[in-house]
């Protein structure tokens, strides 16, 4: 009897919980796609946005205090990401797609913190019983996912700035090689060593991806490693500090996020910077 009454007394004081395991546990399949716990809270996120796109197309003259907020943060972000480009103009150009990755990535981020939204359990596919709503970039797919689209869109709008031949010019200087060649064998060696820069910047693109990936999920997933040992801990005051703890950590994850690809961005428009614009 001493025994139990000490496990229940321990129960009391301690949260038993699973610790999360780097892949997400998987609810079912549609089709040849799983859905996953870190699926559902995505969709989660993306009907908040879709909500919000559709409040912002109601804008009106006299905005109301939610309006207000909304023009507060867009006009808050454009002048961040103008201090990284150096200029207003390339600001406001970046903000609608890196200022909609930002906003995405902090309810991402801090939507698991919130009270409540743990609490929904249910039974996947072998019966176990595991949280509807994981943080979605605490799962390393969505993250990759991510990372990948944004240097897909770093590549179109590269193309769009500098045109298509003249961007890819960059990592694959086959005709510097040949004018190098053509001038005299100096100039073609030094060619030679342009285009083996071109092929190191173009394998660059993909470490981005990684790099990208890597640290966004790496930050989010030991938070929430570490969450689950504090609760196996304390049940009581430390938790919810380290939870207070998260929300800045999850908005500082989205700006370093947002930030390394704002300065993508600024390398992409360098020819433009060059020309004064």
């Amino acid at each position: 009897m001493a025994i139990n009454s000490q496990e229940h007394a321990g129960s009391i004081f301690q949260v038993v919980e699973p610790l999360p395991t780097i892949q997400a546990p998987v609810l079912g399949q549609v089709g040849p796609f799983a859905i996953a716990t870190s699926t559902m809270a995505t969709f989660f996120v993306m009907a908040l946005i879709v909500i919000m796109v559709i409040y912002a197309s109601r804008s009106k003259l006299i905005p109301s205090k939610v309006q207000h907020v909304f023009e507060m943060i867009y006009e808050s972000l454009s002048s961040f990401f103008s201090s990284i480009l150096g200029s207003r103009e390339k600001g406001e150009k970046v903000t609608p797609f890196v200022g909609a990755l930002f906003v995405y990535l902090v309810i991402a981020n801090v939507l698991p913190i919130l009270p409540g939204v743990s609490g929904f359990y249910v039974y996947n596919q072998v019966g176990e019983h595991i949280t509807l709503f994981r943080g979605a970039t605490t799962d390393f797919s969505t993250t990759f996912g991510l990372a990948v689209a944004v240097i897909v869109m770093m590549q179109y709008f590269g193309m769009k700035e500098q045109g298509v031949f003249p961007y890819l010019s960059h990592f694959i200087q086959i005709k510097q090689v040949i004018k190098g060649f053509k001038k005299s064998l100096g100039e073609g060696m030094v060619s030679i060593v342009g285009f083996l820069v071109g092929i190191i910047e173009l394998i660059s693109e993909f470490a981005k991806m990684l790099s990208l990936s890597l640290r966004l999920f790496g930050n989010m997933f030991a938070h929430e490693v570490l969450m689950i040992i504090l609760l196996g801990a304390f049940a009581f005051v430390v938790p919810a500090l380290w939870m207070g703890m998260g929300v800045l950590v999850s908005v500082v994850q989205a700006i370093v996020f947002v930030s390394l690809v704002t300065v993508y961005y600024s390398l992409v428009l360098k020819k433009e910077g060059k020309d004064g614009h």
